[in-house]
């Protein structure tokens, strides 16, 4: 009879050898809960770069299509678009030659982190 409590006992998991394995288990568990916020905050963040990025070429072609060519010198405007108010800050320079400028925007959100950044050439007069 001590034969077979001796074979029953040796078959199973101590308490520290449980409380070990639930330990590693949970430590895995909070890594995986992180990387999944992580996760979730790039997807936020891509969000609004690419909605940005579709604001400035909204302006860009607003800027291109427009008879008067803009102003040389920085300036800045706000703009609404997919429920969201974003800055536009745009920056207009001469180029080499003379019959063409250089504008360059960029597009940040009001509020968030996300921002797009564009430059064209368009015909100064």
């Amino acid at each position: 009879m001590t034969d077979e409590r001796a074979k029953i006992s040796g078959s199973g998991f101590t308490l520290l050898e449980m409380l070990v394995a639930l330990s590693v288990i949970s430590i895995a568990a909070l890594a995986l809960v992180r990387l999944d916020a992580y996760a979730v905050r790039t997807a936020g963040d891509l969000d609004e770069s690419t909605m940005a990025g579709i604001v400035a070429q909204n302006r860009a072609v607003e800027l291109w299509t427009d008879p008067a060519p803009p102003t040389i010198g920085n300036s800045a405007i706000g703009v609404a678009n997919a429920g969201r108010n974003w800055r536009v800050e745009q920056r207009v320079a001469k180029t080499a030659d003379n019959a063409l400028l250089r504008i360059d925007l960029r597009v940040r959100p009001q509020s968030g982190r996300g921002q797009a950044v564009l430059t064209i050439i368009r015909p100064s007069r």
